[in-house]
């Protein structure tokens, strides 16, 4: 259904516009975000519809507050339905829906009040710190339907948001759709899903390249644009680092440390494990090679000392024989001599007196 500022809020398209956002699609493709429209059936009217409601500087053409034009490019250019990631679809899902909420129970508050309902630049800025900070409950029933993974990221600090509210819808005064630049912005610095330790890694790299484009402005002859970029970026540093340590990122760093340690103890463990065991069999292979070595000599000599004791008795037993031998043959030669000496005798004795 068409709503009422829904023409006048259209998206820029023209040679220029989509040659710029060409390049930022193709690019971001490349880092794994998408930072086109949305599909139709998940178009968020809810800032076309009560555009005169949101604060900002008059849009040439339109007259609408450029807050207007800000947050409807941001919640239909980001967070894409991501099959894969159910749990970061939900965290876009609550962010968008309790922004709506939030916004929408702010505007009929002022005007119960008997004001216009205009929202001011505090209410935007409240109403997105709360919605990141319970990105992972449902914003209609308080349930966490994301498995705790949002909540961690806060959101961004109220300067870049502010350029965000006042700076890039400029870029819609001059014909260029913002749409993916803004999405562009919103994935790489203010991604809901991001643990507070990445976040505030994005967010540091923001800070360094708004302070670099200050010294940049100082030494192209712009003093105050300089200055002005460099403390902009000083006061982001700062300011995203406390929110950083507020959401955990000393727990983060804490847990990852402790489980970088715990691999390391384990992998250590392992190591002296190996060690160890490959130590133990190899002491008891040196052990039993130690006792078969022994055992071998053992036999061997157990062998030696029996042929030795084998050949000292043949040894002994052939002395023996031969002794033997040499008495019997003594004793024959003897008893021969004796007996031929007896015979001499006797036929001597025959002769003399026969």
């Amino acid at each position: 259904m068409s709503g009422p500022n829904d023409q006048a809020m259209a998206e820029p398209s023209n040679p220029v516009s989509n040659g710029i956002n060409w390049v930022v699609n193709q690019g971001m493709d490349l880092l794994g975000y998408n930072t086109r429209r949305r599909d139709p059936s998940e178009d968020n009217p809810f800032y076309r519809d009560n555009a005169q409601f949101m604060p900002g500087w008059s849009m040439p053409g339109s007259g609408l507050p450029s807050g207007a034009y800000a947050q409807d490019r941001a919640t239909n250019y980001v967070g894409h339905p991501d099959r894969n990631d159910p749990d970061g679809t939900n965290v876009w899902d609550n962010v968008r829906r309790s922004l709506v909420q939030q916004e929408g129970d702010r505007i009929h508050e002022r005007q119960s009040q008997g004001e216009s309902g205009r929202l001011s630049f505090g209410d935007l800025y409240g109403a997105h710190v709360n919605a990141y900070d319970q990105s992972s409950r449902d914003p209609t029933t308080g349930q966490d339907n994301s498995h705790g993974k949002g909540g961690h990221n806060g959101f961004i600090d109220p300067a870049s948001f502010a350029l965000a509210v006042y700076g890039a819808p400029a870029l819609e005064a001059m014909g260029i759709n913002s749409g993916p630049i803004t999405g562009t912005s919103i994935d790489m610095f203010n991604d809901p899903t991001d643990s507070a330790t990445g976040g505030w890694l994005k967010r540091m790299g923001l800070s360094a390249g708004e302070m670099g484009a200050g010294a940049l402005a100082m030494a192209t002859g712009h003093p105050l644009l300089g200055l002005g970029m460099m403390g902009l970026g000083a006061f982001s540093g700062a300011y995203n680092t406390v929110t950083a340590l507020r959401h955990g990122m000393l727990g983060e760093i804490g847990g990852g440390i402790a489980n970088g340690a715990r691999s390391l103890w384990n992998g250590a463990g392992n190591l002296v494990s190996g060690a160890g065991s490959a130590i133990g069999n190899g002491a008891k292979s040196l052990w039993n090679g130690a006792g078969n070595l022994v055992s071998g000599a053992g036999s061997a000599i157990g062998n030696g000392a029996k042929s030795l004791w084998n050949g000292a008795s043949n040894l002994v037993s052939g002395a023996g024989n031969a002794i033997g031998s040499g008495v019997s043959a003594v004793g024959s030669g003897v008893s021969n001599a004796v007996s031929g000496a007896g015979r001499a005798i006797s036929s001597g004795f025959h002769k003399l007196f026969g």
